[in-house]
């Protein structure tokens, strides 16, 4: 097993979650407020605090809070075991338990980041009450086709220009993009890009060492002083600074 990164922090109707496909495991825990995710297979899964789900690698996914906002961590590893892209959820039973060993893992991430051994039996442990999810929300075909042209905008942001070429991945004109991902996220398309170039520039910041100028390009942003003006606008703080206090799970 591979650590990679612990996080905690706050998400809303402006910075949705995803979509994204990522190459290794997320545990992703609601620790305040709810959300309501979207998987690519058309399946749906509404989380309410204290709640969670583990999301295996390459299963694409996107979601946003359930009312004003909410709080949650995210847990990013990698282990050498072979899985099907899928989801498994949080024994109803053991939510609470959970909730107290993720908070100490996210404590022990930031006090004790080279225990290793430690953190991973912690992790193990917690993984331990994750259970296949049984039943599922059927997605209509409108959410599913938008939810693609975001999951592939999210993998080719570096050449996304704006909102006519992610429009262009399924066929529609911008216009009528704009007007079928408010029906399905309720929320402007134009902020929901922006929100996925942030969210990508976060993940960048703090799992690699690239400069912010190399950043700005793979998310696509012309100019380092760009992306430095938009992610402190959104997050409060400069990208600098975000990744100084970036606590990495190994």
């Amino acid at each position: 097993m591979r650590l990679l990164l612990h996080a905690y922090g706050r998400f809303d109707q402006r910075l949705p979650i995803g979509p994204v496909s990522w190459p290794f495991h997320d545990l992703l825990w609601i620790h305040q407020g709810g959300a309501q995710l979207r998987f690519a297979d058309g399946s749906g899964l509404t989380l309410s605090a204290p709640d969670g789900v583990l999301i295996l690698p390459n299963t694409a996914f996107s979601g946003h809070a359930i009312g004003a906002a909410a709080t949650a961590s995210v847990c990013h590893f990698e282990t050498d075991a072979p899985c099907d892209p899928g989801y498994l959820s949080a024994a109803p039973s053991e939510r609470l338990d959970l909730s107290a060993l993720i908070r100490m893992a996210l404590r022990l991430a930031t006090e004790m980041p080279d225990a290793l051994d430690r953190r991973q039996r912690l992790l193990q442990t917690i993984l331990d009450g994750f259970t296949p999810v049984e039943t599922t929300t059927p997605i209509d075909r409108d959410e599913i086709r938008v939810d693609r042209a975001w999951t592939q905008a999210a993998q080719n942001l570096h050449v996304i220009r704006g909102l006519v070429d992610v429009a262009a991945l399924i066929d529609l004109r911008e216009s009528a993009f704009r007007t079928l991902h408010r029906r399905v996220y309720n929320t402007p398309a134009g902020a929901h890009l922006r929100g996925l170039r942030l969210a990508q520039t976060q993940t960048l910041l703090a799992t690699t060492g690239l400069t912010l100028d190399e950043i700005a390009k793979r998310v696509g942003y012309g100019h380092a002083e760009t992306l430095n003006a938009a992610f402190r606008k959104a997050r409060g703080v400069t990208p600098g600074a975000f990744r100084r206090h970036a606590q990495p799970f190994a």
